[in-house]
């Protein structure tokens, strides 16, 4: 190890090794890190903001917490603010700024993360992810400043044997100038001048990224509208939504998350806004409400509606058939402007995930025979064409919520919902005219109703991407 590292390290500990320390370093950093991120995200989130405030709020708290843990053991020791700030500086610049741009990259890489509610596990394991990840980044980084007496190297020179020279204020700035020639980092000024260009240009970095992500992840919420055909329904806008708790000035609020396997259970939320619960809502097929209630796997897929009780709350009965996180989306429209919330369910026990089925063009159901027609790209308005037949004659089907059928699409991966109607219909066909933002994996439920009973096609369309 060079006479650099050893300056760096604890006196009477010279055994101490390079990776253990560029370890220690890396800890240290990501302790500071991780308690800003958390506090930054947390108040971002609680009070509404953007991605991108929320990541600069996050950014600037980890730089802060990040060098008041450095100052703290200086301070403690009797080293003056002047002498210990330069030397925070320093010592945490270039390795928080690595672990900032890392986390905050993994978080908004992750579908769905930021913008998932406190209380969704995805938010907390999407973090702690971001940390790893960050620390492995990190290591390395700190190691080879380390290794060069720069870094964690610098303040780790007045751990336990410089209390007394820095208790004097002029004799620490000599000794904090001594310290800077040696390690070639300049005076103070320039020290302080170089973290926070550090902190300016890392917050600048983080945010730009995350406007970036918000700004596509709103072009992907495309409205989407149905123009209306001879078929008469005339025009409705579909938003891909559902990705929040919270939306369009509206929350959802869900009495009880957690629910048991295989009971029928009463089920109530509310839809809040500024001033509580709210009451009125607009009819659309006959009903109010929609709520689409279906396991992250995209399977167990439900559609009821529930009936409003006078104090603005929704109630119904759902059954959850087997183990597992379901998505439970509230689908409504008041003035004439459709909303999707959406928020999690949790059912305890053994929980053995289904893989997606693959892409069909048909499925059988209740001796029925459904047919998708319909190569879809993104960004380009689909014509989605269903085929129902019964042994082989075409099927007229019955009005379902005053159609002749009731689809809904959800993106694999994020569970993104997008709601159509029908455009049109002939013997035997439902078409929808739909949007698919982006290219993927969509599983389509398609509602129709055939002797008396509804029924449900579940098939999954791959969205290529657009030529």
């Amino acid at each position: 190890m060079n006479a650099h590292a050893e300056h760096g390290m604890h006196a009477g500990d010279a055994s101490t090794s390079l990776n253990r320390l560029a370890a220690l370093a890396t800890l240290h950093c990501l302790t500071g890190c991780a308690i800003g991120e958390v506090l930054g995200l947390v108040i971002g989130t609680a009070l509404g903001w953007s991605n991108a405030a929320s990541i600069a709020l996050a950014v600037f708290l980890a730089f802060v917490f990040g060098y008041s843990l450095t100052m703290v053991p200086l301070l403690k020791a009797g080293m003056a603010v002047a002498v210990a700030l330069p030397l925070a500086f320093a010592s945490d610049s270039f390795s928080i700024a690595v672990m900032e741009l890392v986390d905050n990259g993994v978080m908004l890489a992750v579908p769905g993360a930021m913008d998932s509610p406190l209380s969704n596990p995805l938010f907390w394991g999407a973090l702690a992810f971001a940390f790893a990840v960050a620390f492995v980044v990190a290591f390395p980084v700190n190691r080879y400043l380390i290794a060069r007496g720069q870094g964690h190297a610098v303040v780790h020179q007045f751990h336990g044997h410089r209390e007394g020279a820095a208790a004097d204020p002029m004799h620490g700035d000599e000794d904090h100038a001594d310290a800077g020639s040696r390690g070639g980092l300049g005076s103070p000024r320039r020290l302080i001048a170089v973290g926070l260009a550090a902190m300016v240009a890392t917050i600048g970095i983080a945010t730009a990224g995350a406007t970036v992500v918000e700004s596509r992840h709103d072009n992907e919420e495309m409205v989407m509208e149905d123009h209306g055909t001879n078929g008469g329904h005339g025009s409705a806008a579909a938003e891909l939504s559902g990705l929040a708790v919270a939306g369009d000035g509206y929350r959802l609020a869900v009495t009880d998350t957690t629910l048991s396997a295989g009971e029928a259970t009463p089920f109530s939320f509310s839809v809040v806004d500024a001033e509580g619960p709210v009451r009125q809502f607009d009819e659309e097929g006959g009903v109010r409400m929609h709520l689409i209630v279906v396991r992250r796997d995209l399977t167990g897929y439900q559609h009821l509606h529930p009936t409003l009780e006078d104090d603005g709350r929704w109630q119904t009965e759902l059954t959850l058939p087997d183990a597992g996180v379901y998505r439970a989306y509230a689908d409504f429209e008041r003035n004439g402007k459709k909303t999707v919330v959406a928020s999690d369910l949790f059912v305890a026990g053994q929980f053995t995930p289904e893989t997606l089925p693959a892409p069909a063009s048909s499925v059988e159901i209740d001796g029925y025979r459904v047919e998708l027609d319909g190569h879809a790209e993104a960004g380009v308005e689909t014509m989605i064409t269903y085929r129902v037949t019964r042994a082989g004659e075409p099927v007229d089907v019955e009005p379902y919520l005053e159609a002749a059928g009731h689809l809904v699409a959800l993106r694999e991966g994020d569970l993104a919902y997008l709601h159509v109607h029908p455009l049109a219909e002939r013997l035997g066909e439902i078409s929808f005219a739909a949007t698919f933002p982006t290219a993927g994996q969509y599983r389509l439920f398609l509602q129709f109703k055939g002797a008396g009973r509804i029924q449900t096609a579940a098939l999954t369309l791959n969205v290529g991407w657009a030529h």
